[in-house]
């Protein structure tokens, strides 16, 4: 059933700002890119949530029934038509089709009558072609084609005959009927009449009467377009009806209507919204109207919403327009606004720069909003230590208030980000990422920011062992859809790494989640074992120790482990979440999450002052201390790098090892985008190296290192010497042999020698020599 509301034109603009929306990597907005506007700029409100609470939650059970954003527009079929065939299907019918035989009650005949009952040309045959039908449905039917035809009279007719049916069958068309009775005098311009129908649509649907398409709600905003119309607002009238030449009519007929569409936006209505926002454009567009509706509370509250969203259809001029329209507007009245109004006219004031009324307005606030403005116009005059204070009071406020809190969640949300930011600015690191780290599916490119380049390793593992333990992991459900983020997962891997990095990665270990989720081509990368390649790669490190030199080839395949470790799994193992790696997005960009520097993206070449207010006291500091070695985007494969290279020292320059071993650093070398390095190890093969066959492809395609053929080398290279070579070694036998017979002979003269001093000493009573 038709339910067009004035908010149309305000739905198609809804629907146009969607088709706008850019593909693209999600990237969150971040606090901390710009400190300086998050923590000045005005306090951002949506329309829906304040226009959805302008009058108290109802207590009867009416809920809209209207179609959601991804319902098919426009829908497949009438919405009648729907819930017609769910009635005949249900059974519901039975009791009331007592005229039809029972062969033909049955869900596929009442279809079929249904069907031709519609595509009848009038009324009397409507009823013709439903005969046997419930008396209600039929008659409804017969209206609703006069309806269409635009016969209203008869379409009344069949509707005022639902009405003298026996309660048993009018009672599944009662709503319906008082609906379209009041479409119909609507449309004849019968403004009290359409009222009084509107109204008994309600009072029927109170009263248990069956309203399956949610009419009882719509006909809240039928009723206020009425009141609308006659009011004049709405120009060129839609029917004909004498509108009301008095003001203070006019304003009592607008005051009504908002309260109508503020009732049935409390049942859940998003047209009620769009009717609401409307209202409120026209309005505002209106000086005289404006100065005379400003003095209902009620209306005064939806323009104050609708100015401080900024969500109408303007520019930034003409928004800065509209709200001083309205702040002024308010500030004139007599009586001054009280509660929750008073600082939504502060948020208002400060929004449009005028502060010494917002700073008027919040002196003596103690709810959430009234601090939260108060604090930003603490930070206006560098008083960064009551900043602090009021953001504090107006998160614990909001927090206490709970689910009666005059901010939504998302507000809410902002203003502990903002809350945290304040924190940091003051020093309190670890406050800042409490703050913060519940709101981190929002705010987790800030949540690692502070976690990984503020905190020290040791205050984030403290705050990490403090917390919960992680959820059960959720697995994918499709290829196409990766499971839910579970921070406090996120959280752990980013200080396991933080610990690899620093050479702790046995304390890594227990933080590793057991796996990981990735996206690729190979099913068998999909998912990583994480925790059982972080035991293989502490192992490798431990095993890699400096130790006696007989192990150095033991030594070296251990530092050629951890070298292909760290380039395969260098991101999940040692990657930094932000700059400069970014293993939020596995590495795919250089931003997005985090900051590569503690002012954000925020330009400092043309300032002279390079002091920051926002900035921690000795945050510089920490981030600076903090950075991976080398500080530079995939800086495991530099490591890699280096650990091939240690691993080739300690092998035999004519070994195969030696020369895949360097063959892999260049190869790294080029991953980190260091040619100049990568030549240099190449020029070192070739001075020291063995000729190898596959070298001319040295650098790009390495074979493993031959570490068994490594540990052979020297033995080998010994045996070839003495076979080849029989006279001298036979000689240098001889050689070896002398002189350890000699160093036995001086051995055994030394000792003899040291025992006859021992007993000329003793003969003569002197004390034996030292």
């Amino acid at each position: 059933m038709p339910r067009h509301e004035i908010a149309l034109a305000a739905l198609v603009a809804v629907a146009a700002v969607g088709g706008a929306l850019a593909c693209g990597p999600d990237f969150p907005w971040q606090l901390l890119d710009d400190r300086h506007t998050t923590m000045t700029e005005p306090v951002a409100f949506g329309f829906s949530f304040d226009a959805g609470r302008l009058v108290a939650a109802p207590r009867d059970t009416l809920r809209a029934v209207e179609q959601s954003d991804s319902s098919p527009m426009p829908p497949p079929e009438p919405e009648i038509v729907v819930i017609e065939r769910h009635e005949a299907e249900s059974g519901a019918w039975q009791a009331l089709a007592t005229d039809l035989p029972a062969e033909r009650r049955t869900a596929e005949a009442f279809r079929q009558q249904l069907q031709a009952a519609r595509a009848a040309a009038d009324g009397p045959a409507a009823l013709a072609a439903g005969a046997g039908l419930p008396s209600a449905v039929v008659n409804y039917i017969a209206g609703a084609v006069e309806f269409r035809a635009e016969r209203y009279d008869r379409a009344a007719a069949y509707f005022d005959a639902i009405d003298a049916l026996p309660p048993e069958q009018s009672k599944i068309r009662q709503v319906a009927a008082a609906y379209m009775k009041g479409r119909i005098h609507q449309l004849r311009g019968e403004a009290a009449a359409a009222r009084g129908a509107f109204q008994a649509a309600r009072a029927d649907a109170e009263a248990g009467a069956p309203d399956p398409m949610g009419l009882a709600v719509a006909s809240f905003g039928e009723e206020a377009r009425v009141d609308l119309v006659e009011a004049g607002l709405i120009t060129p009238a839609p029917w004909p009806i004498e509108v009301v030449d008095d003001p203070a009519k006019a304003s009592s007929l607008i005051s009504h209507a908002v309260r109508l569409y503020a009732e049935q936006a409390a049942r859940e209505s998003k047209i009620a919204l769009l009717s609401l926002r409307q209202v409120a454009s026209l309005l505002v567009a209106d000086a005289d109207v404006l100065d005379r509706i400003i003095e209902d509370p009620l209306t005064r509250r939806l323009l104050v919403a609708y100015a401080v969203s900024r969500e109408g259809p303007w520019d930034e001029e003409s928004s800065d327009v509209v709200s001083a329209s309205v702040i002024d507007a308010a500030l004139r009245l007599p009586t001054p606004a009280a509660g929750e109004e008073i600082d939504r006219l502060a948020a208002l004031a400060y929004q449009t720069g005028r502060y010494d009324v917002a700073e008027r307005l919040t002196a003596k606030t103690d709810r959430p909003l009234g601090l939260w403005v108060r604090a930003k116009l603490a930070l206006r005059h560098s008083d960064r230590e009551a900043a602090v204070r009021d953001w504090t009071a107006a998160l614990t406020a909001s927090q206490k208030a709970g689910d009666a809190s005059d901010l939504d969640d998302e507000t809410r949300t902002r203003l502990r980000g903002e809350a945290a930011v304040a924190k940091l600015s003051a020093g309190a690191y670890e406050d800042s990422l409490r703050l913060l780290f519940p709101a981190a599916q929002t705010y987790w490119g800030d949540v690692a920011y502070v976690a990984e380049r503020i905190l020290t390793v040791g205050e984030l593992k403290s705050f990490v062992d403090g917390l919960p333990p992680a959820d059960p992991k959720p697995r994918r459900t499709s290829s196409d859809e990766p499971p839910p983020r579970d921070r406090t997962e996120d959280l752990r891997a980013l200080l396991a790494r933080r610990l690899a990095r620093q050479g702790r990665i046995a304390e890594a270990l227990p933080y590793y989640p057991a796996s990981l989720d990735r996206w690729s081509d190979d099913p068998a990368e999909r998912e990583v074992r994480l925790a059982a390649e972080a035991r293989i790669y502490a192992e490798a490190i431990e095993a890699a120790q400096p130790t006696w030199r007989w192990r150095n080839i033991s030594r070296a395949e251990a530092l050629f482990n951890v070298a292909m470790l760290s380039r395969k799994r260098g991101m999940e193992l040692l990657g930094t979440e932000g700059p400069p790696d970014v293993a939020a997005v596995d590495g795919n960009f250089s931003w997005g999450y985090g900051q590569q520097s503690p002012r954000g993206i925020v330009d400092t070449t043309t300032r002279t002052d390079t002091r920051d207010p926002l900035l921690g006291p000795d945050e510089t500091t920490r981030f600076a201390a903090s950075a991976p070695d080398p500080n530079r985007r995939f800086h495991y494969r530099v490591i890699a790098a280096d650990r091939a290279l240690e691993a080739a020292d300690l092998l035999p320059q004519g070994s195969q090892a030696y020369a895949a071993a360097l063959c892999w650093a260049t190869r790294f070398a080029f991953d980190s985008d260091d040619a100049d390095r990568a030549r240099s190890i190449y020029r070192r093969y070739i001075a020291t190296g063995p000729l190898q066959p596959w070298a001319k492809l040295f650098g790009r395609e390495c074979p493993h290192p031959d570490f068994d053929a490594a540990r052979d080398y020297w033995p080998k290279r010994i045996k070839h010497l003495v076979q080849r070579h029989t006279g001298l070694a036979a000689a240098a036998a001889l050689g070896v042999a002398l002189l350890l017979a000699g160093s036995v002979l001086v051995i055994r003269r030394q000792r003899q020698s040291a025992a006859l001093q021992a007993k000329l000493a003793a003969s003569s009573g002197l004390p034996e020599p030292e």
